[in-house]
C-alpha cells in the first residue's frame, strides 16, 4: 500500500488502459484457462475502478 488516498490522472490512465486491454483479450481468446483467468482480472479491476469511482462499460455485458 502507498498510503494515497486517491490516483493520480496517469494511473486513471493506466488502469482504464488495463481495463481495455484485458476486455480485448476476454472477448476474443478460446482457450479456456486464459478466458477464465482474463475475466477475473476484469472482475479485479471493475472492483478497482468502481471503488475509484471511474466511469466504465459493465464488463459481462459485453461478453456473448
Amino acid at each position: 500500500m502507498n498510503g494515497q488516498a486517491e490516483l493520480t490522472e496517469e494511473q486513471e490512465r493506466e488502469l482504464v488502459d488495463c481495463y481495455a486491454a484485458l476486455l480485448r483479450i476476454a472477448e476474443t481468446v478460446r482457450v479456456p484457462g486464459v478466458l477464465a483467468a482474463s475475466r477475473a482480472a476484469l472482475a479485479e479491476v471493475h472492483a478497482a475502478m468502481e471503488g475509484q469511482g471511474l466511469a466504465f462499460d459493465l464488463y459481462s455485458r459485453r461478453f456473448r
